[in-house]
């Protein structure tokens, strides 16, 4: 059978290395039947405009023996994101970059296998005051309430149970049981609080945080790269 991976995230050619052959080995043996889910801030459609940077790094990922879906971070260019073609993929709505890299769109539940995924990227950038609006930042980093509704009647329809919840940041419980201040606002997290206080699911796999940790089903995701099954 098969198999489907999750890393953390990649902030475009920043931490791309980690999937190189020397820096992942075992993903010269996957085919394109094999799936590499990045847990956001995927960053290579960063500019406004395409570039050869991005033309370079797209034509790399896609030729890597495995195909490579993603959720959306908080740094991504996210108008980019909304302006990518829409097709149907594992029974939802995905987002087209390339031939084998795809884009999984808040709300969706996607089944991969025999396995759903219930997706929803995003998070407040904790750093806005050194970015520029529609330039290094963007507002739809946020999910609206248009998209939280569209997540719990997706959920709704599958009895509020799915396998796997893959998503950009951890909810709000988290926050002190890593070391972070209560403090901070970002009404993702608060709203992932939720999810995954009344929905029944096996494992939660986010990125954000930039560390490697499991705490009992939450598994936080920077530079490891696991196999989901």
């Amino acid at each position: 059978m098969p198999h489907v991976f999750a890393t953390g995230d990649t902030h475009g050619e920043m931490q791309m290395g980690r999937l190189s052959s020397k820096g992942w080995p075992e993903g010269r043996k996957l085919t394109k039947e094999d799936y590499l889910i990045i847990t956001g801030d995927f960053g290579i459609l960063w500019k406004n405009e395409p570039d050869d940077t991005e033309q370079y790094w797209i034509k790399w990922l896609n030729e890597k023996k495995w195909t490579t879906i993603f959720v959306c971070g908080n740094h991504e260019n996210h108008l980019r994101l909304q302006s990518l073609p829409i097709i149907e993929k594992f029974g939802g709505k995905v987002g087209k970059v390339s031939d084998s890299i795809f884009y999984l769109r808040r709300g969706e539940i996607y089944t991969i296998y025999e396995k759903t995924f219930f997706c929803f990227g995003g998070a407040l950038s904790w750093d806005r005051q050194y970015r520029k609006l529609n330039v290094s930042y963007w507002e739809e980093e946020v999910p609206s309430s248009k998209e939280m509704e569209y997540a719990i009647e997706n959920l709704k329809k599958v009895d509020n149970k799915v396998d796997y919840v893959i998503a950009h940041t951890i909810p709000q419980e988290l926050i002190p049981i890593i070391g972070f201040s209560k403090a901070d606002v970002d009404p993702t997290r608060n709203f992932l609080d939720f999810i995954a206080k009344n929905i029944q699911h096996q494992d939660y796999y986010c990125g954000h945080m930039h560390i490697d940790k499991d705490i009992g089903k939450f598994h936080l995701l920077w530079d490891r790269i696991i196999q989901i099954f």
